[in-house]
């Protein structure tokens, strides 16, 4: 039997005393045990702070989470009408208060994220629901197409969570399902928490504390100081933890190093303990030959050192001089300190563990490769200071810093006796980590960590700079390293120090991967830290995680579908808090989250608005530099005249829009934010030099793309940040600047759009612009470095941006050191570097030559083939996995593949962005056509003398296009870290070839040598890395051809799979597009066939995806329920017309269903069926009574009211109908039942009603009877065939008088019932009846006298019952039901009275609510008003009609009347000729004599008109 909670219990004065938080603890698990946890749950929340105090406090508590876990409800419906968002409301609002520096790691960010989350989860979920659970509407709703139903939803809760609108229900259920995901994943995320022994002084604060007069989550609202500005050596912070037990010497340890000591830790961790235990007696007395053995090779013999690993500490045998005997390998190393100022001998760096065998050779290798670092570090290292006179233990040398060398040719790659090649480079490019206790506990948890490296000495002073500073670094110098790494510095300064705020900290790039990898390099480095100050409890359950997740094998997901955003990233900058800090986004995500803070309000902005409201709400007419060469770009080529802009290629282009015409400086200070023609044409020629030869074409192609643009609504990047600075410019900034901002490949940008994000930031001295104009490959930069450094200054001394000023100058790093590739290859692409800086100087940046840390073999070109095929054999071997062929594009990739077959992974220079490759054949890359070999050959000339005029026309078209190929080879040349071969047959590659050749920086392959001898022969294990790679990089087909050489053949079918998707995705063509849809859903059902699981429904999943893209809505509905979608299967199944099946479906998987889902599926079946008068093939509903509820819950009336028609409860029908407004199908059910007197009764007063609101007094009756859209005419309809005989006389006469004035209202039936209801007293009747005839008026113009006179007869009997009433002869009140029927005035509340909008007497005055006297004085008022009028109307007919007027004396005198047509007399002969015709003229009078009479008796004296 359920117990209630009693909460008298739990009150602070008795949880504060031993005994009664026992008695109270106990009562609560003797609840648990018998009663529902959701009313537990509600019960602990409804008092504050209670429910958080019993999670951390309660020693059941691990109990209690599980069964909150347990009852959490997956059903979307029934989730938000849980316990779980009050649960989570108050739990978030609780974490979320609590200061940043109190948690580990990357908490602080996650809980800010599902905090806000939280707060925009509801909304969404009731929006997606009733789309997804949509109820019967009228049937123009329910067929109503996207568009139609898009009003009538508030999309803006799902913008919130970036979730697209769904475009039908089976797409918005599945967004549920991520939804509820999502929402799961916070309820385990706070709960685990919750049980965090950190916060239970927290939570009892609360509790206790929310007895008093404080809120437990109030905020002190006090201004801290930056954590930077209380820290004097910020660069201190990057160390990790220290530990006591290794003395003065510093360990660090190699990648390879922590690879085997992880390894060992699993496999023994004793064996790992003693190993730790002899590192610690490596540097200490080297010399004694028993504990150590020392080797000496050439100048450098004593700086290297191996150790054997004692016999007592491994537990083992072993033999003196075993070559199988592991040592552990180290340098005694000299390295700057943790300040980066003093540089120390106080490193012992760990290489690994490796048998005896091994070292032979390493040895000499690694003392030649560090010889190249210098004779002074050579000395350091060598150097032995005794930390005693005459002892045997040594101390570490301090020194001053030095100059770093790199000068060894030396190659890594050593060369066995056999052959075979073993490369060595990750002996010097090996990043070390500091032995630390966050290192230690990393082993203990058997987890990977990631901690900070060591930095040289370039890298420490950008790391250090108080300044902001602008980092020029070509590929893979370290540029991103030293940023990520500075970021680390304030916010580990800030964890280390009390009172002080979080630093905002915001990093930006154009690249989505980018960010991605390094918010997740910076997490990882944040929580690896974190994990020295772990318990050994909370590590012991880190190893149960890792080693659990060990045996699982991760899946391959879908990179495309990869989630670009995180639960609870805010919508609008103004939204974010400290807890979202830092930040990693893109410049498009920094553009979203300000647009929904840029209202435009004032006149001066207003022509914004459009484009800020597409940017909000149409992201499919932004013009992407792909949208621009598809759909734009052919346009121009077509209409354009300049045929100039078309041989340029759309790339340029694009990029001369964007960069210059739109996104340059000049153009932001010109109006609309575009140079306009005489502006762009006088440009100088040396900064913008690509167009200088013909910018009025160029520009008249610009025209032209505008207006196509104007044609589409659409916008591009230029129009969207222009739009967005204007509204900043009318608008301050929304929301708290950031204090540190990073920008990232900055050359990615435009100019303008550097504004935007120095707007952002608050803080003069915390900017840092990192990038290389090298390396442009995105479509419309165009700056260099020193541009941007003086637009910055510019905009900071610009009074008008209200942006703050630096008083110290920004610093200027270059990092010219290449860790990635060698020296032959970084020489290669040193020389095309060096040939944009001399021949356009203003279009890259000018910097240090850049250099490798050590040698390597040259490039090698291959050139001379006789025909234009690839130089490689059909029966020779293929490439291996780190080997690549780069090509211009995907034409020249199938040629290869066709010729040849699938030999190689094959990119394009696009595709290969991101990536790298240990070996890269860069094929024909000087055969694209945009470059003529004019061009090309000037660079022959670079060598020559001739130099300084070379360079001053090279600023000139169209030599400025070879600018734009030489970046692209840069890129593809820095692509290959160790090898690279040039492959080209054009005679474009010969000025590059001779110029390489001449410096001596290439080796030519003799003519027909073939490429094969160079490939590499790769292990399956290797082939398997490379194929991951390249499927996480989205470029399936490449990671096809590396999974089959990995025998991994259900990996290489997921790729397949993929791929085709892919490609079906980017088809245009109807037909093609279907049939390629349909491969795709092939091959994801053979790999759900191979996979188990979430997996194996996953695969379900999208390939009934895929079905349902081709249209296949049966296949598709077949694999949503194998993947046990059913509301998919629901969806298809309704759109294939197989009802019969999803019936099927019902039947079978009933305990499978939610209700949700249940109610769904049955609603289309009701729907179906019961609209098309079929029966289901199983019945849906266990009983009737059951079936009527579930169609009044969803809403479907028209199947309710058949149902219950076909039952025969006519009158509940009729309610059902009255209910939805629809009375005429209330009459028509009630009419039905014919042998009941009271379903007649009620039918009958429905119409009446309804006849009497549309059709009340001074009306135009007829008109509205006789109107087929209007509701009095379908109700009169209804009433044809009823039985008037069976009625009371009163009903029976208002249904003949509203039909007889349908058919005519001036019949003489209608005044016989005017007549008819004044006899019977139905004053209210009669005078309907009588008004009906007075609206005759108008037709008595031309009436004879007789007409005249028939019309007067009835129109003083109207006279007379007006007269009656407003003279009070007659009773006539305003309350009697009979008068509020015609009059249409209906009671009101408090015994007032109202009168029906559009009435006779409701438009007559302003309010409309009277008390029961004054209704009747205006009722009274208005009639007598009314009746003058209509006196009034009818003495002016009578005055100029034909009945009434006298025979013309001019026409009796002469016969006739030549102005006849203007005389209102009557001219015909004998109008007087008998008695009859003149008593008739005499009659007429005296009836109007009688008619005035009784006017002036009731409404006053004949002076008054």
């Amino acid at each position: 039997m359920a117990m209630s909670l009693d909460l008298n219990l739990f009150s602070v004065p008795t949880l504060q005393t031993d005994e009664g938080q026992h008695d109270a603890f106990e009562h609560l698990n003797e609840v648990l045990d018998v009663s529902h946890i959701e009313d537990v749950v509600c019960d602990l929340l409804s008092k504050p702070g209670l429910f958080v105090y019993i999670l951390s406090v309660f020693p059941d508590a691990a109990f209690l989470r599980t069964k909150i876990l347990d009852a959490f409800p997956t059903d979307p419906q029934v989730l938000q009408q849980s316990f779980v968002p009050p649960l989570l409301s108050t739990i978030s609002s609780f974490f979320f208060s609590i200061p940043s520096d109190t948690f580990h790691g990357d908490e602080s960010r996650t809980i800010g994220r599902y905090e806000r989350y939280n707060a925009d989860v509801w909304p969404a979920m009731a929006v997606l629901s009733s789309i997804a659970f949509e109820t019967a509407a009228p049937r123009r709703s329910r067929n109503a197409g996207f568009k139609e139903r898009k009003t009538a939803h508030d999309f803006t809760a799902l913008r919130k969570l970036n979730i697209q609108p769904p475009t039908d229900s089976s797409i918005a259920m599945r967004a549920l399902g991520d939804v509820v995901d999502v929402v799961l994943q916070m309820m385990k995320f706070y709960l685990a928490l919750s049980a965090d022994p950190r916060f239970m002084d927290r939570c009892m604060d609360v509790y206790f504390g929310a007895s008093g007069e404080r809120d437990a989550y109030e905020d002190s609202g006090d201004v801290l100081p930056l954590a930077c500005t209380q820290t004097h050596h910020l660069e201190a912070t990057l160390a990790a933890s220290d530990i006591d037990r290794f003395g003065e010497w510093t360990i660090l340890m190699a990648s390879n190093a922590t690879k085997d000591l992880l390894q060992l830790r699993r496999r023994d961790a004793k064996m790992a303990e003693c190993v730790l235990k002899r590192i610690r007696y490596a540097p200490l007395n080297p010399l004694q030959e028993d504990r150590s053995k020392r080797s000496l090779v050439d100048n450098f013999q004593e700086a290297t050192f191996q150790e054997i690993i004692p016999e007592h500490f491994t537990g083992r045998r072993t033999n003196p001089g075993n070559a199988n005997e592991d040592v552990i390998k180290y340098q005694i190393d000299c390295v700057l300190d943790d300040e980066g100022q003093v540089e120390r001998q106080e490193v012992v760096k760990i290489y690994g563990i490796y048998p005896h065998k091994q070292l032979d050779h390493i040895w000499p290798w690694l003392s030649r490769l560090l010889s190249g670092r210098g004779k002074v570090y050579q000395q350091r290292c060598t150097l032995r200071e005794f930390a005693k006179v005459g002892g045997g233990v040594y101390r570490p040398a301090t020194f001053p810093p030095r100059r770093e060398e790199f000068t060894t040719d030396q190659s890594p790659v050593f060369v066995h006796d056999d052959g075979t090649n073993e490369d060595h480079s990750w002996l010097i490019s090996s990043k070390c980590v500091k032995l630390s206790k966050a290192y230690l506990n990393g082993l203990i948890a058997e987890q990977e960590v990631e901690l900070p490296f060591q930095l040289t000495r370039k890298e420490w002073q950008i790391v250090q700079c108080p300044t902001s500073c602008y980092v020029i670094g070509r590929s893979g110098t370290g540029k991103t390293t030293a940023m990520v790494f500075k970021m680390l510095g304030i916010h580990r300064a800030w964890e280390q120090v009390s009172d002080v705020r979080k630093p905002r900290q915001l990093f930006v790039t154009r690249f989505p991967v980018l960010a991605a990898k390094v918010n997740e390099f910076f997490t990882s480095l944040v929580e690896s830290l974190a994990l020295a100050g772990r318990t050994r409890d909370e590590l012991r359950e880190l190893r149960s995680q890792v080693r659990n997740a060990e045996h699982q094998e991760s899946p391959m997901m879908n990179p495309m579908n990869a989630l670009n955003y995180r639960p609870g990233t805010p919508q609008k900058y103004s939204e974010l808090t400290d807890h979202d800090f830092p930040l990693f986004i893109t410049f498009d995500q920094v553009d979203d989250l300000k647009e929904y803070d840029c209202p435009i309000d004032s006149k001066e902005c207003a022509r914004l608005k459009f484009i800020l409201d597409r940017v909000v709400n149409d992201e499919s007419s932004f013009v992407t530099y792909s949208a621009f060469r598809s759909h734009y770009w052919p346009r121009l080529c077509a209409t354009s005249r300049s045929p100039l802009a078309c041989s340029f290629g759309p790339w340029l282009v694009f990029s001369e829009f964007m960069g210059v015409i739109k996104g340059s400086e000049a153009a932001f200070h010109s109006p609309n934010g575009i140079l306009d023609r005489h502006t762009y044409v006088n440009l100088s020629t040396r900064t913008y030099p690509v167009f200088a030869g013909d910018r009025h074409s160029l520009y008249s192609a610009f025209e032209l793309y505008s207006q196509l643009k104007r044609e589409k609504y659409a916008y591009d990047m230029a129009d969207r940040t222009y739009a967005i600075l204007k509204a900043l410019s009318c608008n301050p900034l929304k929301g708290q600047p950031v204090d540190y901002l990073y920008v990232d490949e900055v050359q990615d940008n435009l100019i303008i759009d550097t504004i935007l994000l120095r707007i952002l930031c608050q803080n003069a001295d915390g900017l840092f612009w990192a990038g290389d104009t090298a390396q442009t490959i995105s479509a419309g930069s165009s700056f260099r470095f020193a541009e941007l450094k003086a637009f910055i200054h510019r905009t900071e001394e610009a009074r008008n941006m209200a942006i703050q000023k630096s008083h110290r100058k920004p610093e200027l790093f270059d990092l010219p050191v290449n860790y990635r590739s060698h020296r032959g290859i970084v020489n290669c692409a040193q020389v095309v570097v060096k040939l944009v800086t001399d021949f356009w100087p203003d279009s890259i940046d000018t910097l240090q030559p850049e250099r490798a840390i050590f040698g390597g073999p040259k490039p090698v070109f291959f050139a001379g083939w006789p025909n234009e095929s690839f130089p490689f054999e059909p029966a020779s071997r293929e490439l291996g996995a780190e080997q690549c062929i780069l090509v211009r594009d995907n034409t020249v990739r199938e040629q290869i593949r066709k010729r040849f077959g699938d030999v190689a992974v094959i990119l394009t220079l696009e595709a290969s962005k991101g990536l790298e490759f240990d070996d890269v054949f860069l094929y024909n890359f000087f055969e694209d056509p945009i470059a003529a070999s004019l061009q090309w050959h000037i660079v022959s000339m670079a060598h020559g003398d001739r130099d300084v005029l070379l360079s001053r026309d090279m600023g000139r078209s169209p030599h400025t296009v070879l600018c734009t190929e030489l970046k692209n080879l840069y890129v593809g040349i820095t692509r290959a870290r160790k090898k690279l071969y040039l492959l080209d047959h054009s005679e474009k590659s010969e000025p590059m070839r001779e110029l390489w050749s001449k410096k001596d920086l290439i080796d030519v392959a003799p003519p027909g040598t073939n490429i094969c001898q160079y490939a590499d022969k790769s292990t399956p294990r290797q082939w398997a890395a490379a194929g991951h790679k390249l499927f996480n990089a989205c470029q399936f087909q490449e990671a096809v051809h590396c999974f089959e050489r990995a025998n991994l053949p259900k990996q290489l079918r997921i790729a397949q799979a993929y791929g085709l998707y892919e490609i079906a995705n980017s088809t245009v063509e109807s037909s093609e597009r279907q049939r390629a849809f349909l491969d795709a859903a092939v091959a994801f059902v053979q790999c759900a066939d191979e996979a188990l699981g979430t997996e194996k429904k996953g695969f379900f999943r999208q390939a009934a995806e895929c079905y349902a893209s081709a249209d296949d809505a049966t296949m598709a509905a077949e694999l949503y329920v194998a993947a046990s979608d059913f509301a998919g299967a629901a969806e298809q199944y309704r759109k294939a017309g197989c009802f019969d099946e999803l019936v099927q479906i019902l039947d079978r998987h009933p305990t499978e269903i939610t209700g949700s889902y249940r109610n769904k599926m049955l609603y289309i079946c009701v729907v179906y069926y019961s609209r098309n008068g079929l029966r289901p093939p199983i019945p849906l509903f266990s009983s009737t009574d059951i079936e009527l509820a579930f169609l009044e819950s969803q809403g479907l009336n028209e199947e309710r009211i058949d149902l219950l028609e076909s039952l025969g409860r006519f009158l509940e029908a009729a309610e059902v109908h009255l209910a939805v407004g629809q009375r005429c199908g209330a009459i028509e059910s009630l009419l039905k039942d014919q042998q009941n007197l009271g379903a007649l009764q009620r039918a009958v007063d429905l119409a009446l009603e309804s006849l009497w609101q549309e059709c009340s007094f001074d009306q135009p009756v007829q008109a509205i009877l006789k109107n087929r859209r209007s509701e009095a005419y379908k109700v009169l309809n209804c009433l044809q065939a009823i039985p008037l005989e069976r009625l009371e006389i009163s009903k029976t006469g208002q249904i003949r008088f509203f039909r007889a004035v349908q058919q005519s209202p001036f019949s003489e039936e209608v005044y016989q019932l005017g007549e008819e209801f004044s006899n019977r007293g139905e004053e209210a009747m009669a005078l309907m009846a009588f008004n009906v005839l007075s609206s005759q008026l108008a037709a008595l113009h031309s009436a004879d006298a007789a007409a005249f006179d028939n019309f007067l007869r009835r129109f003083e009997r109207y006279v007379r019952l007006l007269t009656s009433i407003v003279t009070d002869e007659i009773p006539f009140r305003a309350t009697d039901p009979e008068v509020m029927k015609v009059f249409g005035i209906i009671p009101s509340t408090h015994h007032n009275y109202s009168v029906i909008a559009g009435t006779f007497l409701h438009k007559q005055f302003e309010h409309n609510r009277y008390l029961p006297a004054e209704i009747n004085g205006v009722l009274k008022a208005w009639l007598q008003t009314h009746l003058r009028k209509k006196f009034e109307d009818e003495n002016d007919v009578s005055r100029i009609s034909l009945a009434f007027s006298t025979q013309c004396p001019y026409s009796i005198m002469h016969g006739s009347h030549r102005g006849r047509q203007q005389c209102n007399q009557q001219h015909e002969r004998g109008l007087y000729s008998n008695a009859a015709s003149y008593n008739m003229k005499i009659n007429l009078l005296l009836q109007q004599i009688r008619i005035s009479d009784l006017v002036f008796s009731a409404v006053g004296n004949r002076g008054d008109f």
